[in-house]
């Protein structure tokens, strides 16, 4: 990664329309952006056109950029996830289940999702439905609370944790249902 002095040149430059300048910004951080839209898609070319659609959108707000607010690459990863979150609403992809449905459901017991590692996760989030890894996503990796995810997406913050809990089910099923076939054995780590 360049220093911040490259960056910010990167970064003028590019508001410039310098086509050398957002290349280069672009290979600094393409994948990074794609490890996060890969999250938040079911395959590799959706996370593709997620990035594109998120380069595109960079370069045409570049101006609105002030680093005294934060990092480059975050700034990148919330367009992102914007991005990501507007075309599940233009498509109506998302579906949640009534929030009553999970409300009522407590564990006490640890949860197996805080024992996997990342590239488990990741594997494990392409099988839940689009609404659950969603909020799974904003919940658990990205951190945002429950009010904020009801905003973005439109719907109440207990929705919100009704999700989340419905995904942390379906991962705790998908985990237990894989380990008889010991898919997670042969890294010797305990799951449950």
């Amino acid at each position: 990664m360049a220093n911040k002095t490259d960056i910010k040149d990167l970064i003028l430059k590019s508001k410039n329309q310098e086509w050398k300048a957002q290349k280069a910004l672009y290979l600094m951080y393409a994948d990074e952006m794609m490890s996060i839209a890969i999250r938040y898609t079911k395959d590799h070319s959706a996370a593709k056109d997620l990035v594109q659609e998120t380069f595109l959108t960079f370069f045409k707000k570049i101006e609105q950029f002030d680093e005294s607010k934060g990092a480059l690459g975050a700034w990148m990863s919330r367009i992102l996830i914007n991005q990501a979150l507007k075309d599940f609403r233009k498509n109506q992809r998302m579906v949640f289940v009534a929030e009553e449905t999970f409300a009522a459901e407590v564990s006490s017991e640890i949860s197996v999702i805080e024992k996997l590692e990342a590239e488990d996760i990741l594997k494990l989030l392409k099988e839940l439905p689009e609404g659950c890894r969603v909020i799974f996503n904003l919940k658990v990796v990205e951190g945002y609370s429950h009010t904020e995810i009801g905003a973005l997406l439109g719907i109440t913050a207990s929705a919100s944790r009704s999700q989340l809990t419905r995904a942390k089910k379906i991962l705790r099923e998908l985990i237990l249902g894989n380990s008889s076939q010991n898919i997670f054995v042969k890294t010797k780590r305990k799951i449950i």
